[in-house]
């Protein structure tokens, strides 16, 4: 019996850390813009306006040098006196990068007309990829109100920690001008990246029990969000931790 105690352990622990692997190995992206009169919203990294601030969700416009709390009056309520400018409410929608395949990370619910723009500075995808070539992105394109405006193969990035990739840069001549529509409803980066491997589809069903944990995962999913936390990876584990106690107790049982 105390073989049977000791295996069930040793399969509990090294599931467990399966599933902690798993979870560590998720990057995130997030959609990063800039309109030629300066609104935007910048990579997630940012120390002013970055995922640790409240203004990351935000769509920041600028009003003009006089007055900037009456620039536009109508949306008096979204004027914020800490920044001296607009904070809009918009709709992001993130991605959480886990296998290889293609995701897309979104904004809609902003006036793009507000300001007075008909072009863009950047059209940035900020990730937490690293800068070491693991990761990469092999191809993205622009979708303005649902439609493709532009594909570009092996896009230009930077960043010294983390991966920046560029869509559109007016200040890196690195990167192709952008020439494609300006949104009036929507703006998005659909994105393909490698060398993160496959997901896992799971193995056929024998008959048999194997102790295996089913992690069939789509590639193509939006899991949406502040960067991972490792909390689903967490209760993973607390409850594989539950399961071992339990199969210890049924063995010390049959003793």
């Amino acid at each position: 019996m105390k073989v049977r105690r000791i295996l069930a352990a040793t399969a509990v622990a090294a599931i467990a850390s399966a599933a902690v692997a798993a979870t560590a190995s998720a990057y995130n992206a997030y959609l990063s813009w800039q309109t030629t009169p300066y609104s935007f919203r910048n990579g997630w990294t940012d120390a002013s306006y970055g995922a640790a601030t409240p203004y990351f969700n935000k769509a920041i416009v600028w009003g003009n040098s006089t007055d900037l709390d009456q620039t536009f009056p109508d949306h008096a309520d979204s004027f914020d006196w800490d920044i001296e400018g607009y904070a809009f409410d918009v709709n992001y929608t993130d991605a959480v990068v886990d296998y290889d395949g293609t995701y897309t990370v979104s904004m809609d619910g902003f006036d793009w007309s507000i300001d007075g723009a008909s072009a863009f500075n950047l059209i940035q995808l900020s990730t937490d990829f690293p800068v070491d070539g693991s990761v990469t992105v092999t191809s993205a394109s622009v979708i303005v109100d649902g439609a493709v405006a532009a594909t570009i193969d092996a896009p230009v990035w930077e960043g010294d920690e983390y991966m920046t990739v560029n869509l559109c840069n007016i200040w890196n001549t690195d990167v192709a001008a952008y020439t494609g529509a300006f949104p009036t409803e929507s703006l998005a980066i659909e994105f393909t990246v490698e060398g993160l491997g496959a997901a896992d589809t799971g193995a056929a069903d024998t008959g048999a029990d194997t102790g295996a944990v089913d992690t069939d995962a789509a590639t193509d999913v939006n899991k949406g969000g502040s960067p991972d936390t490792g909390v689903e990876g967490v209760a993973a584990v607390a409850g594989l931790a539950v399961v071992a106690g339990g199969a210890l107790l049924l063995s010390k049982k049959r003793k």
